[in-house]
């Protein structure tokens, strides 16, 4: 999949990040031969970008994928916010058959159009440790052109080890060579005090 990312000097990065007055592509692979039915089942976000709009101070957060009748996924993101408590938001994915394998289309307030781009790219995963998941959209507000990134490494575990994540991260900086991980990323607080459902119910975070 390709994808604009700006060369802006890391000095910049954290007040003007979404700014993109320069624009080079970049492109980044997606799992060949993903198996969605292998891909199904519980997952813990043990790293996340710091900028994921939609998470923003959760914690404890987790999400659970089944696999439907018609090859569609269902979607049950889980977490903890410290305004609003536990809570989660149920949404649907679609294989994209412009970006290719491991590229999915979710929504949670439609139905996710398969002839659109993948939001939902899956660069690498074994299915029994470890998934990588990375998008990047260029968007405009009020005539500014920006790039925005989601990014997140998700375990079977709620934790992982210091190796495994290390070598989880050469990954990363493998075929996402232009992420900005080192600077962008931050852990997800698991474990602890955390509450968590094996099935989780689909309630929406309002």
């Amino acid at each position: 999949k390709e994808c604009s990312v700006s060369p802006l000097p890391s000095v910049l990065l954290l007040p003007l990040r979404l700014l993109s007055a320069l624009e080079s592509a970049a492109d980044f692979p997606t799992k060949a031969e993903f198996d969605a039915s292998a891909y199904t089942g519980f997952w813990y976000e043990i790293v996340k970008d710091r900028f994921n709009l939609y998470e923003l101070r959760n914690s404890c957060t987790t999400a659970y994928y089944t696999l439907n009748d018609d090859g569609s996924v269902g979607v049950i993101n889980h977490g903890y916010n410290p305004k609003k408590g536990y809570g989660g938001i149920t949404g649907k994915a679609v294989p994209s058959n412009v970006s290719g394998s491991g590229s999915l289309v979710v929504e949670f307030f439609g139905e996710p159009d398969p002839n659109k781009p993948g939001n939902y790219n899956i660069v690498d995963t074994d299915y029994e440790t470890f998934t990588i998941v990375y998008n990047c959209e260029d968007r405009n507000a009020k005539g500014v052109n920006y790039v925005y990134e989601t990014f997140g490494i998700l375990a079977r575990e709620p934790e992982l080890s210091d190796e495994q994540l290390e070598s989880i991260q050469a990954i990363v900086k493998e075929k996402v060579p232009d992420y900005r991980y080192n600077l962008v990323t931050v852990k997800t607080k698991q474990g602890g005090d955390c509450e968590y459902e094996p099935t989780p119910v689909p309630t929406f975070l309002q």
